[in-house]
């Protein structure tokens, strides 16, 4: 992610341009007009433009700014419109003047902002989209700090208060596309662990489809929005209380500079080459796994291809959506939830990108309600910590001993509470920010994985470290780790009654 679009011109502080610069961010910059349904057009023309000249001349010797933009969702009028134009010519005539956020030089804004299939992201026609979002839940612990008890199991005003209600983000029917998609909600957790794979499948959709068509017509998406102004249900990376969920872990996985992807609108194998270097002598590992966790089909690609670009594969489907019903294989693909593993390896055979997918069959693809059927699975782990210039780093190898796929491991990082004999899961408080290489992730059968969580060394307070961990169908055994790893039992759906979570709407008296 390289692009923050500072939204109706909102933030005019220094740092955030010397910050942009410092890091490589590019700007989208807006000036002062919001979209023409939330307030009437400014009509002290003079002050209005003195303003607009007092922030270019101010700002326009920061290398991050990429774009002026006039108006969100709508064009000037036409009298600013043209002083403008004047006012570029004289100030700022290398960079592009753009009037509105959502016409014009391939650009597009309005969504939609609602939950949707992966394959739906891979449908458009604009080159540069300003606004796109989706329902993006946060973690149990998130939602459990933003409304009181008494409303964790019923879906109600204060759920609607945090943006779960009818509008934009559609999001009276999210519970429903949610149980329909994976299984009827029996309770808090139950929503949450569902939503974290609805999360994950969304966001990385809403990229990976940018991908599958980059620079034709594809240039750039913006997320509406990386995090939201108070604590929320919908469009949001990270949570108001600054823990991620599985949405920005998606997008971190879409956004690798070299990436391998399954286009899941034509089944198509791609890898996404954003380095200026040809891309040679690469191979992808597809591995194709049926939901007991069996290995069901396996193939290698050779790829070769330009820079910046898009590289198609052909086909991930061998057998092309048909079936004759002897091959095994070709059942697993054609008649059951199933799972894809991607694995692009360099031409010295190191590995450069890895992708998982969770897919229905090809007759009832939006189906995935048998993975409630999954097996628990105790991944094995161990976590050691170093310490170093402030922070405190904890590495976590999670390996899978099992026969059986275990679906999105989730770690976060604790703190005991003061006093304890010993870490306790029940009796510890989160560590916020962390900064994590990956989470939510997936392994097959005999796979070991690494993830490294980095938090401020002061934010542990002192008090001892504990890694906890949750998923989809997740246990874990960590007997002998120098840093404890512990089930997050408050995650489990099973720890909570079940309760339907049932949308109760408020009598008003």
């Amino acid at each position: 992610m390289n692009l923050i679009r500072n939204w109706v011109g909102q933030s005019t502080s220094e740092d955030f341009y010397e910050l942009a610069d410092k890091y490589g961010i590019l700007l989208w910059d807006e000036f002062f007009q919001p979209n023409p349904s939330d307030g009437p057009n400014p009509t002290d023309l003079p002050t209005y433009m003195a303003n607009v000249r007092d922030k270019i001349l101010r700002y326009r010797n920061h290398p991050s700014i990429a774009v002026w933009c006039a108006r969100n969702e709508g064009f000037p009028p036409k009298e600013i419109d043209d002083q403008l134009r004047i006012l570029m010519a004289e100030l700022e005539p290398t960079r592009l003047y753009q009037p509105s956020s959502t016409s014009g030089h391939g650009v597009n804004s309005g969504g939609p902002y609602r939950w949707r299939t992966p394959r739906e992201y891979y449908a458009y026609s604009e080159a540069f989209k300003t606004e796109l979002g989706s329902s993006s839940i946060p973690t149990i612990e998130s939602l459990q700090g933003m409304m009181p008890q008494k409303d964790w199991e019923q879906i109600n005003d204060d759920w609607a208060e945090h943006d779960l209600a009818r509008g934009a983000s559609a999001g009276d029917t999210y519970p429903t596309t949610l149980a329909n998609r994976y299984g009827k909600l029996a309770n808090m957790a139950d929503f949450v662990r569902k939503s974290q794979l609805a999360n994950y499948e969304a966001y990385r959709a809403m990229y990976e489809g940018r991908n599958a068509k980059l620079f034709n017509p594809a240039t750039a998406v913006i997320t509406w929005m990386s995090a939201p102004a108070q604590p929320s249900f919908v469009w949001q990376l990270y949570h108001y209380d600054l823990e991620p969920n599985a949405s920005l872990f998606a997008v971190k996985k879409a956004g690798e500079m070299v990436h391998v992807q399954l286009n899941e609108s034509n089944g198509e194998l791609q890898v996404i080459n954003n380095r200026p270097e040809i891309l040679k002598g690469a191979t992808v590992h597809e591995s194709i796994y049926a939901l007991d966790g069996t290995l069901g089909f396996e193939h290698d690609f050779d790829v070769t291809g330009p820079a910046t670009s898009a590289i198609n594969l052909g086909q991930a489907d061998p057998f092309g959506g048909f079936c004759d019903g002897w091959d095994p294989a070709c059942k697993v693909f054609s008649t059951q939830v199933h799972f894809v593993r991607l694995v692009l390896k360099d031409s010295a055979g190191a590995p450069i990108s890895e992708n998982f997918y969770w897919r229905g069959s090809t007759s009832e693809p939006d189906n995935l309600l048998a993975l409630e059927s999954m097996k628990p699975v105790t991944l094995e782990a161990k976590a050691t910590r170093l310490d170093r210039d402030g922070n405190a780093y904890f590495v976590v190898t999670l390996h899978n001993p099992s026969k059986q796929i275990a679906l999105m491991a989730h770690l976060q990082l604790r703190r005991s509470k003061p006093g304890a004999s010993k870490p306790d899961a029940s009796e510890s408080q989160r560590v916020l920010p962390v900064y994590a290489s990956d989470n939510y992730v997936s392994l097959v059968p005999g796979e070991s994985r690494s993830i490294t969580l980095e938090a401020a060394t002061a934010s542990l307070k002192g008090e001892s470290p504990l890694i906890t961990l949750d998923g989809w169908n997740i246990a874990v055994s960590a007997p002998g780790s120098p840093i404890p790893v512990e089930p997050n039992t408050n995650a489990q759906v099973s720890h909570w009654p079940v309760t339907g979570l049932p949308m109760v709407a408020h009598t008003w008296k």
